[in-house]
């Protein structure tokens, strides 16, 4: 098998390798991955962008509930691979509602799930790949289920309205 050096900044490194570790996955596999998607989309298998205000290293993997998301589909689906490119519009809008600390996430092969409490009400939020700009929201009141449906742009506001 061919070996492939690469330099880079011991910051880099340092941040990487941590966060790899915490993703369990180790530097080599995370090169592997990143090397086998280019292959496979014929260019860099991520948007080179950075929002305006944003720090480098401010990225969606810092998000802990992701993190564990992610170790929990590796154990139970045993795979080593989740593209979070496609679930990564979902999680930029999640980030406007102020309930990160009641978050839990479950991945799947075409949807991501989310928990949470917001405002004193339980609510699951499903985003299905296929629909990219719609999620559905789920509640529960009085014993009775209700369904919303709403573009990734007005998640708070429906939150907000049921």
């Amino acid at each position: 098998m061919p070996t492939i050096q690469i330099r880079t900044d011991d910051k880099t490194k340092t941040a990487s390798a941590a966060l790899f570790d915490k993703l369990g996955i180790t530097m080599s596999e995370a090169i592997n991955l990143f090397l086998r998607q280019s292959v496979m989309r014929g260019g860099i298998p991520f948007t080179l962008t950075l929002t305006e205000g944003q720090e480098p290293n401010a990225g969606i993997l810092e998000n802990e509930f992701l993190i564990d998301a992610l170790k929990r589909y590796k154990s139970v689906n045993l795979k080593d691979y989740y593209d979070i490119a496609k679930i990564e519009p979902f999680l930029r809008a999640l980030e406007t509602v102020d309930s990160k600390k009641s978050m839990r996430i479950t991945l799947q092969e075409k949807a991501a799930k989310v928990r949470l409490n917001f405002k004193g009400k339980d609510y699951v939020l499903d985003y299905n790949f296929e629909e990219a700009d719609n999620v559905f929201i789920l509640a529960r009141k009085d014993d009775k289920l209700f369904v919303k449906d709403c573009k990734l742009s007005n998640i708070l506001e429906t939150l907000g309205s049921f």
